[in-house]
């Protein structure tokens, strides 16, 4: 009992920090202003450029929490145009496909259990993202959907009289941040605050983790694997504790090797439930700007997840078929194996290199 309340405390004070971070990084961003936004708009310059680069920042960063957050702040101090925070929240999703993937591929190393089994987690999970991305991305690149889902949440948000104070009460709770910012450079604020948001994230998803511990927490989730619609909810709830795609889909890895679950037609499911279900964290940062933009962008994440859920559902029959296709195709041998995973950093990274180059 005393190591859970260690671990809630824990939990507490790491999310404490996190919003801390997001005030610090807000405040920061808006006192570079102009020569922060040219720098963002020189390294992404349109949709496309915006869309690797989350995609590449995330599998980076191991946390689309932590960009996304990134994002909302930059938005919502002005130094970052509303369509280019869209669509870098739309790749950042394909981004979190890359640390339980890399997962995968040191189970095959080290030779043991099942193989197959652990990549069609990680593929459910590659080929779930890559398709969301084929419809989103060419949807915002063309007619500027999710965009205009922004803009018109904001002026919904607007209207909520009591979000203005959010950020006076963050004043309060966080007073250390404007005395530090008069003592550093503000770029020395965005690395901190970047920082600090890295480690309290960890944080929060270590101590809720322990919490859940094993055995415990692999036997409830192995009781989840026995229908679709238990599946996704348990997905949900667990990423609502511990705030973390990456994590939760990372740690189905382990057990689906080791033979602890084995209900593949489950795994898209939970892996549906919990991409929702991490939109919470970006929302607690969305509501510390205290902007109505930040919320805009924070609609985005959740309406792209929801979508996602809603299309996937009824097909998870020959999605399934595909995955074990795939993964068994991946799986086959290790050449294989580490061209894929080179492709996972290369794709995005040259097409960001390209645009800044070329164009």
């Amino acid at each position: 009992m005393s190591n859970t309340y260690r671990n809630a405390a824990g939990s507490i004070i790491a999310i404490y920090f996190f919003v801390s971070a997001i005030v610090l990084i807000k405040s920061s961003a808006k006192i570079m202003g102009v020569a922060l936004a040219e720098t963002i708009v020189l390294l992404i310059r349109d949709t496309t450029s915006a869309v690797f680069a989350g995609w590449i920042s995330t599998a980076l960063l191991h946390s689309s929490g932590a960009f996304d957050s990134i994002v909302v702040a930059f938005t919502s101090s002005g130094v970052m145009p509303l369509n280019l925070s869209v669509a870098a929240i739309i790749g950042a999703e394909m981004g979190t496909t890359v640390t339980p993937f890399l997962i995968s591929v040191l189970e095959k190393l080290k030779g043991k259990g099942d193989n197959d089994s652990s990549f069609n987690v990680t593929m459910s999970h590659v080929l779930y993202n890559l398709f969301t991305l084929l419809i989103f991305y060419p949807l915002e690149l063309f007619f500027g959907v999710f965009s205009s889902i922004a803009e018109r949440g904001s002026h919904i948000f607007l209207r909520v009289s009591w979000l203005n104070a959010v950020p006076d009460l963050l004043d309060v709770i966080t007073p250390w941040v404007k005395p530090l910012l008069t003592m550093i450079p503000p770029w020395s604020g965005l690395v901190i605050g970047g920082i600090m948001l890295l480690v309290a994230l960890g944080a929060v998803e270590k101590y809720m983790t322990a919490i859940f511990s094993m055995p415990r927490s692999w036997n409830l989730i192995r009781s989840t694997f026995t229908k679709p619609k238990r599946a996704f909810i348990a997905g949900f709830l667990f990423t609502l504790l511990v705030p973390s795609t990456t994590v939760m889909v990372s740690l189905l890895v382990p057990l689906a090797t080791s033979g602890v679950i084995k209900a593949d037609y489950y795994i898209l499911p939970y892996i549906l439930g919990a991409n929702i279900g991490t939109v919470f964290d970006v929302m607690i940062a969305a509501l510390a700007t205290g902007d109505p933009i930040g919320l805009g962008v924070w609609l985005v994440h959740l309406t792209i997840n929801v979508i996602g859920a809603i299309i996937f559902m009824p097909i998870l029959n020959p999605f399934s078929a595909l995955t074990r296709k795939v993964a068994s195709y991946v799986s086959k041998d290790p050449r294989t194996t580490l061209i894929i995973t080179v492709l996972f950093h290369v794709i995005p990274a040259s097409i960001i290199l390209y645009y800044y180059l070329i164009r």
